[in-house]
C-alpha cells in the first residue's frame, strides 16, 4: 500500500514537472536551480536571473527592430518556423514565469508571520518587479511582431513598424488602450488580454504588497507616525 502511494506521488511529481516545463521552461529551470539553496543564495540567484532575462529581452527587441525595419506582419513563417517556434515558446514561457512567480509570491507574502523563502529586501523586490515589467513589454512586442499583418483590424490603422508594436504593448500592459491599433484575430486578442493580466499582477498586486510590507518594516521616525 505504502509503495503504491509512493509511486503515485512520484508520478504526480513527474507529471507536474512535465506540465510546468511545457508551460514555462524557464520557470521549471528556476524551480530546479533553487532546490536546496539557502535564503541568501536564493536571493542572489533571483537577482542574477532577473537581470539576465531583462538583457535577453532587450537584445531580442533590438534584433526584431533591425529585422523588421521594412515592416512587420509577415504572411507566414516559412522555413524559419522551427527557430521562430522555439522563440515563441521561450517568450510565452518567460511571460508565464513572471506571471506565476509574482502571483504566487504576492499571495505568499500576505500570510502573517511567514518567513520569506529568500533574503530579498523589499526595495529589491520592487526593483525586480519593475525590471520584469519592462521585460514583459519587450517580450510581448516581439510576440506581436511574429504575427501576420492580417490579424489586425482592417478598418483601423495597422502597426507597420516595431515601434508601433512596442507602443501597443506598453499601452496595453498599462490598460491605457492600444494606441489606435485593434486586434482582429483571436491570437493577438488573447495575447492582449494576457498582457493586461500580467500588468495587473505586477502593478496592483506585487507593487502594492511589496511597498506596503516594506513601509511597515520601517521604524517610526521622521516620516513615521507621530507618537
Amino acid at each position: 500500500m505504502a509503495h503504491g502511494v509512493q509511486e503515485w506521488i512520484h508520478g504526480v511529481v513527474n507529471l507536474r514537472t512535465i506540465l510546468l516545463t511545457a508551460l514555462s521552461p524557464t520557470y521549471a529551470l528556476a524551480d530546479w536551480q533553487k532546490r536546496g539553496l539557502r535564503r541568501l543564495a536564493r536571493a542572489t540567484l533571483i537577482k542574477r536571473r532577473n537581470c539576465t532575462y531583462l538583457i535577453v529581452g532587450i537584445t531580442l527587441a533590438v534584433a526584431t527592430f533591425i529585422l523588421t525595419w521594412r515592416g512587420t506582419g509577415h504572411p507566414s513563417w516559412g522555413t524559419w518556423w522551427p527557430i521562430l517556434g522555439l522563440l515563441t515558446w521561450y517568450l510565452l514561457g518567460r511571460c508565464n514565469e513572471v506571471f506565476l512567480a509574482f502571483y504566487l509570491d504576492a499571495f505568499d507574502k500576505l500570510r502573517i508571520n511567514r518567513r520569506p523563502s529568500s533574503a530579498l529586501a523589499w526595495p529589491t523586490r520592487v526593483r525586480l518587479a519593475l525590471n520584469s515589467y519592462a521585460e514583459l513589454i519587450l517580450n510581448f512586442s516581439v510576440l506581436y511582431a511574429l504575427l501576420p499583418a492580417d490579424m489586425w483590424q482592417c478598418g483601423a490603422p495597422r502597426p507597420v513598424s516595431f515601434n508601433d508594436l512596442l507602443t501597443y504593448s506598453a499601452l496595453t500592459i498599462t490598460t491605457s488602450g492600444g494606441g489606435g491599433f485593434v486586434a482582429r484575430h483571436w491570437v493577438p486578442q488573447l495575447l492582449t488580454v494576457y498582457e493586461v493580466m500580467c500588468g495587473l499582477i505586477l502593478l496592483v498586486v506585487s507593487f502594492t504588497i511589496y511597498t506596503g510590507r516594506g513601509l511597515s518594516k520601517r521604524p517610526a521616525g521622521r516620516f513615521g507616525p507621530k507618537p
